[in-house]
């Protein structure tokens, strides 16, 4: 007798999710194919076309292969539970999130606010004394964008690369070091003694352990990657060489505060050490991860040939730019204020070209793909909008540094602020909007915070770029006005946080079994989490009809929908039979 196979077709509108509840053999598929590490163990809810074009792989022959898989009718064998180690491996990233949303909501945008005020009011800037706007900014650089960018680097890059992480262990290690680090330096502020040199150096010590991890672990990734990628990867890899050089000079501020016993880091270490953290680290991760996902997320035309002849210019000029900026302050000779504006004006250029080559200021070339949520664009076309302005500022700025006419700091700060809140924060806004959900294969918690979060950022930096700007010339009154933007953009930043927050903290069935949790037997519970906390009660349910709940995604996706009452009425099984068979078999297994 002939084996014949009913014919399944697959359309790509369908999500992942839907496909493995439909058709539990295709998880083995989406697994082969490495697609599997987004969305939670039942797989995001995403059409499954564009999730392939996403992470590289032909849409067209994974259909075709999940086709076959789908008419074998084969099912996955079944899995233990998932451990609290797992769980802990897999949401490394909610620890490094959450911590920088915390050190923002603190001393980085909450402290910044605070002073932006102080300063309006007294009606010009500066005046805050005891290095407390430089805490301020560490904690803004270290503690918020720093821990943000590593944290979702450790769990994207495996992703993108195909390669596990090499050690998890290390990746937790960095993250205390980084935090802790990062607390220490408030002891800037401290008045000099033994403690408060103890406290800097050792936790300048830390970061730069933590950030050392953090970079073993990128070149682990990385070092076998070739093909397509590889100029989104070079970019990834020499961000986090950047991070080093940043590291190893915030170890030379830390001491030059104790040997100098004074609360402020003077100008020749302090503007080569924000130019390699923002312009080096940050923003060569952002440029290598929207090189690897924005051209398929938001459909654009993008000039790889042109991204990929930028990374050396780019890298030079910045270079130029860290060097000439710290010897031109310090007053080391005419040549160095050459050296300053011909790498302003070089990594002014390269930025600029860069944002054209990615094509996200032009339309769109494809259609946006039905089923995707892209309120999360808006953010990505603001920002990068802002690295435009940031850069013709930095052209402009460097222009005047080439002429030999002295550029007002009212002017400096707009433009790093255009940089850090206008193109990073926002970005990054962006950018955990729409992949921080995929993660966690749940929805996002609020689309309208998150509008309401879009619409305070794009006023509270026009207010903070223009009017900071205006106030160069004198008038107190543009820097009262500049004052309101801290209020603004805090707020957008505390709405962020309450989305992303709620949005991570969405409970699964895997932690509620893994933390020890045991739901009753009754007809309210979720077959789901009743297999969740007692996987040796599946040949019950196999015995009575239920035989597809062998596969392990199954159990876990209709945890969320089906009760153990509603399953035993689709399927004609007598409810408070079932139920008894159930408690027995806990009662044999100990549970």
């Amino acid at each position: 007798m002939s084996d014949v196979r009913t014919t399944v077709s697959i359309d790509p509108s369908m999500t992942v999710r839907d496909i493995i509840q439909r058709h539990p053999a295709t998880f083995a598929v989406f697994m082969r194919h490495g697609l599997m590490g987004c969305g939670g163990p039942q797989g995001p809810v995403e059409p499954v076309a564009y999730f392939a074009r996403v992470h590289g792989v032909d849409p067209g022959a994974l259909i075709a292969d999940l086709e076959t898989a789908a008419a074998s009718g084969d099912v996955v064998p079944m899995e233990g539970p998932i451990t609290p180690q797992q769980l802990a491996r897999e949401d490394l990233y909610r620890r490094f999130l959450k911590a920088a949303l915390l050190f923002t909501f603190t001393g980085g945008a909450a402290l910044g606010a605070w002073a932006l005020i102080a300063m309006a009011i007294q009606g010009r800037l500066g005046g805050i004394g005891r290095g407390i706007i430089q805490v301020h900014g560490h904690w803004q650089l270290f503690g918020w964008v720093g821990l943000f960018v590593v944290g979702i680097a450790y769990h994207i890059l495996p992703r993108l690369a195909a390669v596990p992480l090499p050690s998890y262990p290390a990746a937790a290690a960095s993250f205390a070091l980084l935090v802790t680090g990062t607390i220490l330096r408030a002891a800037q502020s401290l008045d000099p003694s033994m403690i408060r040199s103890t406290l800097l150096i050792g936790g300048a010590l830390m970061e730069l352990a933590g950030c050392a991890l953090f970079a073993w672990t990128v070149a682990r990734i990385l070092g076998p990657q070739s093909g397509p990628g590889r100029i989104a990867f070079s970019y990834l890899a020499l961000g986090s060489a950047w991070l080093i050089a940043a590291a190893f000079l915030n170890l030379a501020h830390a001491w030059h505060l104790v040997a100098r016993s004074t609360f402020e880091i003077p100008a020749f270490w302090n503007l080569p050490y924000l130019s390699i953290f923002l312009l080096g680290f940050v923003t060569f991760w952002i440029f290598g991860v929207s090189l690897r996902t924005l051209p398929l997320f938001m459909g654009l035309k993008a000039r790889p040939e042109v991204t990929a002849a930028l990374l050396l210019p780019l890298t030079a000029s910045l270079a130029a730019l860290a060097i000439g900026e710290s010897l031109f302050v310090a007053g080391r000779g005419a040549w160095s204020r050459w050296l300053f504006g011909a790498g302003g004006l070089g990594t002014g250029l390269c930025l600029v070209l860069f944002v054209w080559a990615i094509g996200i200021m032009g339309r769109r070339e494809a259609a946006p793909e039905p089923g995707v949520d892209h309120g999360y664009e808006k953010f990505l076309r603001l920002g990068y909008a802002w690295l435009l302005i940031s850069a013709g500022m930095l052209v402009v700025f460097s222009g005047f540094v080439l002429a030999g006419r002295s550029m007002d700091h009212a002017y400096v700060g707009a433009y790093r602020h255009a940089l850090t809140v206008g193109f990073i924060t926002t970005v990054i806004v962006g950018m955990a909007s729409r992949i921080v959900p995929v993660f966690r294969g749940v929805p996002l918690y609020s689309a309208r915070l998150r509008e309401w979060s879009f619409w305070l950022l794009f006023v509270g930096n026009i207010v903070r770029v223009l009017f900071q700007s205006l106030s160069a010339g004198g008038d107190p009154l543009w820097l009262r006005i500049a004052g309101v933007s801290g209020v603004l953009e805090l707020a957008a930043l505390a709405l962020f946080g309450v989305n992303l927050w709620k949005t991570m903290d969405v409970v699964t069935v895997e932690e509620t079994a893994a933390a020890g949790w045991r739901p009753p037997i009754a007809p309210e519970t979720r077959v789901g989490e009743l297999l969740a906390a007692y996987p040796g009660l599946l040949p019950v349910f196999v015995r009575n009809g239920f035989g597809a709940l062998a596969n392990p995604v199954l159990r876990r996706t209709v945890a969320r929908v089906v009760s153990v009452g509603e399953a035993c009425r689709m399927h004609g099984v007598d409810l408070q039979s079932f139920l008894a068979q159930l408690s027995e078999a806990r009662a044999r297994l100990g549970a």
